[in-house]
């Protein structure tokens, strides 16, 4: 047989001829091109499960931080304690939809008497503070003014974004629709975590909440996620859609 091979192709030398090389290239180039797009569509998922724990997380750190009245950088238990800021006004960039945990220390307008006296914004609400000058927190976040402690960007919309943020009104149980501006607030309060919600948006004013839900999409999949959460309850569901 091999005498028989020798005659049909002739004595065969060492290394790859140029067909064969040619042929190897070929089949891992039809390889590649059929696994990158499974690759890259697992790495969107990752990343979209994971945006969607961290999302979770600060939830949870914020009400674990008011429980343990844990001290801010200045060695204080802040009085507005720690809360959660869902910023849902834009789907494209440059501007990202973000969830930030922050310390509720900023008061924009502490103005409480109305007499225009100390209107000027104002930092240092601890709850150690003598309660007749104590200037009380805003319940609300301001950007460049609370203390952040984290931030969860989602600044890729065309692959991972939040899809809706609505909630039910703590006065009548009523709905606080979905909307594109819609933003929400999640404050604990030390030493119990006494929970607050407020949403708010550009054409109403702010209204207290019972409850909310985000739901995040990731949108090459047709997957998506939503993040419930009850102020009674103070735990998050994540639920599969």
């Amino acid at each position: 047989m091999e005498k028989f091979a020798k005659l049909i192709f002739g004595k065969r030398k060492a290394g790859f001829t140029m067909v064969e090389l040619i042929v190897v290239i070929v089949i891992l180039a039809a390889i590649t091109t059929a696994a990158v797009p499974g690759f890259i569509a697992s790495l969107r998922r990752a990343k979209f499960e994971k945006t969607v724990e961290e999302i979770v997380v600060l939830l949870e750190k914020a009400r674990t931080q008011a429980l343990a009245s844990e001290l801010d950088s200045a060695q204080k238990i802040p009085s507005g304690g720690y809360g959660v800021f869902f910023d849902f006004t834009s789907l494209v960039p440059p501007t990202d939809q973000k969830a930030v945990l922050f310390v509720d220390d900023w008061n924009a307008d502490p103005d409480e008497d109305g007499d225009g006296s100390d209107a000027a914004a104002v930092n240092i609400n601890y709850a150690d503070e003598d309660i007749a000058n104590r200037i009380l927190p805003d319940g609300k976040y301001t950007e460049g003014g609370d203390s952040e402690l984290a931030v969860v960007t989602i600044n890729d919309p065309k692959y991972i974004r939040i899809e809706s943020l609505s909630g039910t009104k703590l006065a009548d149980s009523s709905a606080w629709d979905h909307a594109l501006d819609n933003e929400i607030v999640v404050i604990f309060e030390p030493p119990f975590a006494e929970t607050k919600i407020t949403g708010c948006n550009s054409g109403n004013p702010d209204v207290d909440l019972q409850k909310f839900e985000v739901e995040i999409e990731l949108i090459t999949e047709d997957i998506s996620r939503t993040i419930r959460f009850n102020r009674i309850t103070t735990t998050p569901q994540v639920i599969e859609n």
